[in-house]
């Protein structure tokens, strides 16, 4: 369990993840990581998110209080069906699935990789992870969720 990527996930995200199913969250792992690289990244993606409705939201997840939850549907609208739909095809689930999904894991994932209200640059998500039970495992494959932008800022809304 120690090398099983949707493991050490579900361990870094807590209860945040807990209502997905391992299984499910082993398919949409590689998927999910494809799509946010696709959108440059996960500030990028993040501020599609902020300009598609879901500005409360990002900014709630990059703050050090309670994370709101976002609308699977909001999170379709914000990065259009076609990406959404692509993705879950290739995690073999539905559009709908993939989305509650994200909602799920993005709030979990943005807070724990933020703990100072900004996401790190690719090359300190190490630090942030090695403070992270677990975290540490997920350096690599993490890393490369962080690039496309410049790394150390709030996404603007």
């Amino acid at each position: 369990m120690a090398n099983d990527p949707a493991a050490m996930l579900q361990q870094l995200l807590g209860s945040a993840s807990s209502a997905l199913d391992p299984s499910k969250l082993q398919g949409m792992l590689a998927p999910m990581l494809d799509l946010i690289q696709q959108n440059g990244g996960l500030q990028d993606l993040l501020s599609k998110l902020q300009a598609g409705g879901l500005g409360e939201q990002v900014q709630s997840w990059l703050g050090q209080g309670a994370n709101m939850a976002a609308d699977p549907s909001q999170i379709t609208a914000a990065l259009g069906p076609d990406q959404l739909k692509a993705a879950a095809e290739k995690a073999g689930m539905s559009a709908q699935d993939f989305a509650g999904g994200l909602a799920q894991t993005l709030p979990g994932l943005v807070d724990k990789l933020s703990p100072t209200g900004q996401l790190p640059g690719a090359a300190n998500v190490g630090e942030v992870l090695g403070k992270i039970p677990g975290g540490e495992q997920l350096s690599g494959l993490l890393g490369g969720l962080l690039g496309g932008g410049s790394g150390g800022s709030t996404p603007s809304a």
